[in-house]
């Protein structure tokens, strides 16, 4: 009963999907798209097998999360309130800025889950990059697990935010924003869990 009591907090992973929601009613084509792909961006090449990479990650999301409430559960609500707060800002970016990212045309070849990925995630809603904002806050909520699994994560994490730009899904700017933007939430939500975890000093008990 008590491991199964453990195991509770994990319920609240359903907010993951239910805040991506928001991301399928916005990607969709819009009268006003802004490009930022760069020469860089074009320069990249196209590796289709990232895209194995990139199609684990909500797998990748959960696992790292289910390992970080073992090892802590204050790291485990820092974490997961980071990866909901920073989806709702990007979301709410994606409704004021919205943008565009060419794809390449996709060869005769086995292209891996690229054909599905682009049909599935249509080329909107770049900036920031919601994959790289959640994979950088798994490397970051990761380092209070061993050092074994933090490593794992931590390489894990690094390809699927490299996937995103080999498979052509985001450029560079959607990456460096939802790095940016990651290490913004991750400490707030820090600062906010610690600050709850203050005991009452002799000043802030409110005498009857």
């Amino acid at each position: 009963m008590k491991k199964l009591q453990k195991q509770l907090p994990l319920l609240w992973l359903l907010s993951i999907p239910l805040i991506g929601i928001l991301y399928t009613l916005q990607n969709h084509v819009r009268p006003v798209v802004h490009v930022l792909s760069t020469q860089f961006d074009r320069a990249t090449p196209f590796i289709p097998f990232f895209s194995v990479f990139y199609f684990i990650w909500y797998p990748f999301i959960f696992i790292t999360l289910y390992l970080i409430l073992q090892q802590r559960r204050s790291a485990y609500y820092q974490t997961l309130a980071a990866v909901c707060f920073g989806i709702l800002v990007a979301n709410f970016t994606f409704l004021i800025f919205p943008t565009y990212v060419p794809r390449p045309q996709l060869g005769s070849g086995w292209n891996f889950f690229v054909p599905i990925t682009y049909r599935l995630d249509e080329p909107y809603n770049g900036f920031p990059s919601i994959h790289v904002l959640t994979c950088y806050l798994m490397l970051r909520g990761a380092a209070i697990l061993p050092k074994r699994s933090s490593w794992a994560v931590s390489i894990m994490a690094c390809l699927i935010i490299l996937s995103t730009l080999f498979i052509k899904q985001h450029v560079i700017a959607d990456m460096a924003a939802g790095i940016a933007l990651g290490e913004i939430v991750f400490r707030m939500t820090g600062r906010l869990i610690k600050e709850r975890q203050q005991p009452l000093t002799q000043d802030s008990v409110v005498e009857l």
